[in-house]
């Protein structure tokens, strides 16, 4: 496994937890890419949340 995206929950970061554990040749945290779209979502409503 070179990488995994995923949305930014935490439970993403407790199954990256299992895996380093499993995994001894996987890269860890640094082969988790947080998904970019859900981050800009994420930031979009937040922008927008004093206009509703």
């Amino acid at each position: 496994i070179i990488s995994i995206t995923c949305d930014n929950a935490s439970v993403n970061t407790a199954m990256f937890d299992k895996l380093i554990m499993k995994l001894p040749n996987f890269l860890g945290k640094n082969a988790h890419v947080r998904c970019f779209a859900h981050t800009v979502n994420l930031t979009a409503k937040g922008v927008l949340c004093p206009f509703e």
